[in-house]
């Protein structure tokens, strides 16, 4: 239906009704913003409390693994468990960045995933140590290509970094 001045009816509102719905947006807004942050901080605090429960748990167990598997496997698995409380606390590092800025950032992922396959490279390799001369060929083959893809997605991985560092607009 078209007004005498030629516009069409159906398009405008009264200001009232705008300012209203608006006005219910920014209320809903703002209480899914305060819920999200709730929600973000409350796994956050899961997070640590794994990390420390994990922390606890690595260092308790390193005697039993000292005295069952020897030393070259208790120190591999107390660095490879080390690493699993490095990576919780790096997204718990994630977290907290996304509660500052209230955005997300692909930088803290790029190191939790560094920490990941370094953490991988280590496992085999202390592994094959401890394997010795009965080690496979089959499974030594598996572990080199594991090593390769593992140190293939750290040079990646760095490559990324650096150029996230080198371009100020997509920094934290």
């Amino acid at each position: 239906m078209t007004t005498p001045n030629g516009n069409n009816s159906t398009q405008t509102r009264p200001p009232t009704v705008n300012a209203g719905r608006h006005a219910i947006e920014r209320r809903l807004t703002h209480w899914l913003e305060a819920a999200d942050g709730l929600v973000y901080a409350l796994v956050g605090l899961v997070f640590l409390i794994a990390a420390f429960a994990m922390l606890g748990y690595s260092v308790a167990a390193f005697p039993d693994n000292l005295k069952h598997d020897g030393f070259p496997l208790a120190i591999v698995t107390l660095v490879n468990d080390l690493l699993l409380v490095m990576i919780i606390m790096e997204v718990i590092r994630t977290v907290l960045s996304y509660l500052e800025a209230r955005g997300g950032s692909l930088q803290p992922f790029l190191f939790i995933a560094a920490i990941s396959a370094t953490r991988r490279i280590l496992a085999i390799g202390a592994q094959m140590s401890v394997a010795g001369e009965t080690l496979t060929s089959d499974k030594f083959q598996q572990a080199m290509v594991d090593l390769g893809v593992n140190a293939a997605a750290v040079l990646a991985i760095a490559v990324a970094l650096f150029l996230l560092d080198r371009r100020p607009e997509l920094k934290d």
